[in-house]
Parts: C-alpha cells; sequence; structure tokens
C-alpha cells in the first residue's frame, strides 16, 4: 500500500531537539525511474526542461541524483539519448548540474528486469556506469569507489552522500557492498557529518520482495551510528514515505504521467542538520512545476 506524503505530515516532528549546528548549505535534485526507450524521444526532455527551470530559481544546485532504472532496455541509441539529455552541459534539453546516476533492476537486467533471473545484454549499460564513475572519481567529483558493485560515495558541502546502487548487500552482478558500506561511512561519516543514502529498491510492499531483510536490518543498524539526514530510494514508481524501523524512507516518483498523475522530483536541502524535502510535480511540456503539499522539514540524525 502507498502512503502519500500528506499522510505521513504529522509525524514528521522528527528529533528537532537537534539543533544545527553548521551554516553549511547543500541543494540537490533527486529523480528517479526515466526509463528511457527507443528513439524518436517523446517527453523524456520535460523532466530537464523543469529540473533546469527549477534550478535557475533556486540560490544553488549542487547537483543531480538519479535514483535508478535510467533506461528500459537496452540499445546504443537508448543510451545515447540518455546521455544527450543527462550529462552536463549547455543548451535547454541538457542538464545543467553534475549528474550522480544509479543503477536500477532494467539496467541491471534490461531483458526482464529480474537481475538474478537474467542480466543478458546488460554490458552497455553497467560500461557506461563504469566508466562515467571511474570519470568522476578521476576528476575527483566522487570520494570512493566499490569497483565491483560500482557503490560510491561523494561529498557536497558539508554532507556525505553514499550510494548503494541496486541496493545494500546485492550480489545479482557483482559481490555485496556492505563491507564496503561500512569502510566508507567509518571513513568519511565519523565525525557528525550528514549523511545522505541513495539505492535503486524501496520499502514499499513490492520493493520488500527485490532485497533480502537481513541485508535491510543490517543497512538500517549501520545507519543508526551515523548522522542520517535522508535515505532515499526509486523502483516505486510513486512519491510516497515510508518508515522502517523508524527511518524514514523517501521513495521518489517516476520519470512520467501515469496511473498515479503527473511525473514529480524532490528537491532536498540541508541546511546544518536542518532538512527539507520538497515534491515538485511537473506541470507541462515546457517544464513548468507545481510545488506539492506538505513540505517535509525534519533534523538530522532522522532515524532516532
Amino acid at each position: 500500500m502507498k502512503i502519500p506524503f500528506l499522510i505521513m505530515a504529522l509525524a514528521m516532528t522528527v528529533n528537532m531537539a537537534h539543533a544545527a549546528s553548521k551554516g553549511d548549505e547543500c541543494t540537490v535534485i533527486i529523480a528517479s525511474d526515466l526509463h528511457f526507450d527507443m528513439p524518436p524521444e517523446t517527453d523524456q526532455y520535460v523532466n530537464v526542461l523543469a529540473m533546469n527551470r527549477l534550478g535557475a530559481q533556486q540560490k544553488h544546485i549542487d547537483g543531480v541524483l538519479l535514483l535508478g532504472d535510467l533506461c528500459d532496455k537496452v540499445h546504443p541509441d537508448i543510451l545515447r539519448l540518455f546521455r544527450q539529455r543527462y550529462e552536463k552541459g549547455p543548451g535547454e534539453r541538457t542538464i545543467h548540474y553534475d549528474v550522480y546516476p544509479t543503477l536500477g533492476n532494467h539496467d541491471v537486467a534490461p531483458a526482464k528486469g529480474r537481475p538474478y533471473d537474467d542480466r543478458s545484454g546488460n554490458e552497455i549499460n553497467i560500461n557506461y556506469m563504469d566508466s562515467i564513475l571511474h570519470r568522476k572519481l578521476q576528476q575527483k567529483q566522487i570520494l570512493n569507489l566499490d569497483t565491483s558493485s560500482l557503490s560510491y560515495s561523494f561529498n557536497l558541502g558539508h554532507v556525505h552522500f553514499v550510494n548503494s546502487q541496486l541496493s545494500a548487500g546485492e550480489t545479482s552482478y557483482c559481490r555485496s557492498n556492505m563491507e564496503w558500506l561500512e569502510n566508507d561511512l567509518r571513513t568519511y561519516a565519523s565525525h557528525g557529518e550528514p549523511v545522505v543514502f541513495m539505492q535503486h529498491y524501496g520499502f514499499d510492499d513490492d520493493g520488500l520482495t527485490w532485497w533480502d531483510e537481513a541485508n535491510r536490518d543490517r543497512l538500517i543498524t549501520l545507519l543508526g551510528q551515523y548522522n542520517l539526514a535522508g535515505f532515499f530510494v526509486g523502483h516505486a514508481h510513486a512519491a510516497t514515505l515510508r518508515y522502517y524501523r523508524k527511518t524514514p524512507i523517501f521513495q521518489v516518483n517516476n520519470g512520467w504521467k501515469d496511473g498515479d498523475g503527473q511525473s514529480s522530483f524532490l528537491l532536498l536541502n540541508i541546511k546544518g542538520n536542518q532538512v527539507t524535502v520538497k515534491n515538485y510535480r511537473i506541470e507541462d511540456s515546457e517544464g513548468h512545476v507545481a510545488l506539492e503539499q506538505p513540505v517535509l522539514r525534519m533534523t538530522a540524525p532522522v532515524n532516532r
């Protein structure tokens, strides 16, 4: 069952006793499940128009996080179109900000979407992710990279971001990243830095069937040791909020109009330890957006 943001708004007085102690500020856009398909292009560019338009209205955008299922199928022309839209560059139909991508189940298993059953044909997507992350590592846009799972981390301002790709503990296409996650947080987040964690699989009823409970519990226990400012996932194709062992999980909407309405994406702002999450609905083909209510505000650590 989906739980919309509105239902959960009354619960969002999380740890307000923890005052913000840093003046640093970080703002990112978070989108998911773009599912690029074969050209000719239909409306994939509209999300880029909307992100660029909203970004121009903000004081600063530090980056764009994409939480998986970048492509629906596998083909060089599909990947080429995705790159035209989501590799930073000029022009209104090209994203204007650094992008931090995530693998989804359709990226890892383009034939059937089931990574443990059939991963045939995924070399284009995996090789692209590998190459772009190594480039970011060389350019010092990211700090740390697990070469097996392609999990990675980076800092934007005072915030430490950790991307575990499909999920914490995934082994369908790689060795488990759990030890890497533990070492990364110990190295980069042991001094109270706000931590944002992201992956593809979520915590709705369907999402729970895609990754092991033991890995979920190990991850939540691990994050409980740090100053967690946000946990963001895709896969559910709806903007919802879940709780798992007292940890709020933001599930990000998909990138096109479907049964639950227009597509949307999140704007995350972290100022000191104060966290604000806004959901922006795309209104038209020109990229105009509307802010949906409620605006969610909490204080890190959000899971205590």
